[in-house]
């Protein structure tokens, strides 16, 4: 494995200045590429560096891998995290209840029945975008702490924040995913 900071010339921080991160990345990526007369292998293994440190969960995983730590999503999860759990499956559960029923909705009536639905489905899913969204970025706070006062000293909550961002991460993926397929529905008709 290579040291995405060590290879960028960057320092190992979780707190970056992320202009940097982002303007040094893309210079190297710019100059190893395969239209530029890169080997193709040099520069995919260049840009999952770059995803990794560009990424604050990325970043994290580095700093515990580099203690020592082996990255696991699994382990106790803070409630606070977990209060989303049942929120979260529910409403996934609500929107692929409606997207089936839509698609085999038959006649325009149907439709706009269904269709009612979707004010509180978008604002149930925003809702919880919102409510996890400050969460992780009450979590990614806690970063420059990391820093301050060392990763060795950390370690232990790092790893909980890991778990906990995993999650985070996860849920809003899935949320967003069911979004765009509330409006796929809409659009088809």
């Amino acid at each position: 494995m290579i040291d995405p900071f060590e290879r960028f010339g960057l320092p190992r921080r979780l707190v970056p200045d992320s202009g940097l991160i982002e303007e040094v990345t893309r210079k190297e990526l710019k100059r190893v590429h395969p239209d530029v007369g890169g080997a193709e292998g040099e520069f995919e293994q260049l840009r999952k560096a770059a995803d990794q440190i560009t990424s604050p969960i990325g970043r994290l995983g580095l700093a515990l891998e580099f203690l020592g730590n082996r990255l696991d999503e699994r382990g106790s999860v803070p409630g606070e995290v977990m209060d989303f759990f049942s929120p979260v499956a529910d409403i996934l559960q609500k929107v692929d209840c409606f997207v089936r029923e839509r698609g085999q909705a038959m006649s325009g009536l149907g439709k706009a029945v269904l269709d009612a639905r979707v004010p509180a489905l978008k604002g149930e899913l925003e809702k919880l975008i919102t409510g996890i969204t400050t969460l992780e970025e009450s979590y990614l706070g806690r970063f420059g702490r990391f820093d301050e006062e060392g990763w060795e000293t950390c370690q232990d909550e790092m790893r909980e924040v890991y778990r906990a961002l995993s999650f985070l991460r996860k849920w809003l993926a899935q949320l967003r995913e069911a979004t765009g397929k509330i409006f796929e529905a809409l659009l088809a008709g």
